[in-house]
């Protein structure tokens, strides 16, 4: 085995565990979107706002602290709790192995600052398929592996 494809298993397991997440999460937002009440849709759009702003200084710690929770949020909310489950399992199980939210170099900040908006609208609109595309873009769903 090459010292290049030694290399670029933790990459590849990165990209597997985001994209995981990323499937469960898309999921979560699909059925979640469509029956939000308007108090909970505005709490969820404000928290977006949030995180739509600290992207925009690029401080992973700061991103860190805003998105993991908007995301567990988003997770209470879900109708399905088959699939509530299911996504608290695997956040607990794999996010421990996800520390590179402060790793600045995984951080695509100019991706995120066009999907993190992206989902902001859709989630403000309603739209369930547009706000499941951006959480799975935003997840690496899109992520080739070399």
């Amino acid at each position: 085995m090459s010292a290049d494809s030694a290399a670029s298993r933790p990459r590849h397991r990165r990209i597997h565990l985001f994209q995981t997440l990323g499937a469960l999460l898309g999921g979560v937002t699909r059925v979640t979107v469509p029956v939000l009440e308007d108090a909970d849709r505005a709490v969820l759009v404000a928290e977006l706002d949030e995180v739509s702003r600290v992207i925009g200084l690029q401080d992973p710690v700061a991103y860190a602290g805003l998105s993991w929770p908007l995301m567990d949020h988003l997770v209470a909310l879900c109708p399905n709790r088959i699939l509530v489950t299911t996504a608290r399992d695997a956040l607990a199980l794999l996010s421990p192995q996800l520390e590179v939210t402060a790793d600045t170099d995984w951080l695509d900040w100019p991706s995120l600052a066009v999907d993190f908006p992206i989902l902001r609208d859709a989630v403000a609109e309603g739209d369930a398929i547009a706000a499941e595309l951006a959480v799975e873009r935003l997840w690496g769903m899109a992520a080739t592996l070399p």
